[in-house]
């Protein structure tokens, strides 16, 4: 969709979305080999958290996209030096990196309340308004579905410090951040404003690199859960063909 506004065709999955998609619509092949009349009310959830999924998937990665092209047209370090064509697509290029970053913690944290209520895991009882991050340390702490979770909690320490990078930047968009760290990020803007009274515009790399680990974290945790899922659906025989 948004590479129209590039006069781009619509993109052709490959790569990490592509593998995420499949692991998602094979999950649903396997749903919708229960007869209509025989599905229950949580078939009939899952069939429509895998849907959204797949949505969410392409918003996160068009966003993504988005973002990159507007910054090929950014070249200037300080805003006020930007022309009006540039200014706007800096301004494009936030809108979309920031988007980007909101959907990477909405898609995990339903990745999240997928987890937790197909595994039954519980974790409302450990917190009531949970998050990923939060299901992941349950399952560790309480030796939870072993084989998943060291999957997935090994691809959270590889990326971790990116990740903990673009969340205090969802934060900050969303308002929910701590006194501590609103005063050390406020501190540290003050500080580069003492050495430098111009503003200057965000380090577009390594803002995008750490994107780009966001993005594959998301794909890739997306794609091993259900990938996990689908065989173990397939190995108890809860859905036969």
């Amino acid at each position: 969709m948004l590479r129209a506004m590039f006069g781009e065709p619509v993109r052709e999955d490959t790569g990490l979305i592509a593998s995420a998609n499949h692991s998602i619509q094979q999950y649903l092949a396997l749903l919708h080999t229960i007869p209509f009349a025989k599905r229950n009310s949580q078939d009939r959830r899952y069939i429509i958290w895998g849907n959204s999924f797949l949505s969410a998937l392409d918003e996160l990665e068009q966003s993504q996209y988005a973002a990159i092209r507007y910054s090929e047209h950014i070249s200037k370090t300080y805003i006020d030096d930007m022309g009006a064509e540039e200014l706007i697509h800096y301004r494009r290029y936030l809108y979309f990196y920031r988007n980007a970053i909101i959907r990477i913690f909405a898609i995990l944290d339903k990745l999240g309340h997928f987890m937790n209520e197909r595994f039954r895991l519980k974790t409302e009882e450990v917190k009531s308004r949970f998050s990923y991050f939060t299901v992941l340390r349950n399952m560790h702490q309480n030796h939870l579905y072993v084989e998943l979770e060291k999957q997935l909690y090994d691809l959270k320490e590889s990326s971790r410090k990116p990740v903990d990078r673009l969340r205090n930047e969802r934060n900050m968009e969303i308002h929910t951040i701590n006194a501590d760290l609103l005063d050390d990020l406020l501190q540290a803007a003050e500080e580069e404003q003492l050495q430098d009274e111009r503003m200057k515009a965000e380090n577009v790399s390594e803002r995008l690199l750490d994107l780009a680990v966001g993005c594959e974290m998301v794909f890739v945790a997306v794609r091993t859960t259900f990938d996990y899922i689908g065989k173990l659906s397939e190995s108890t025989g809860r859905y036969e063909a």
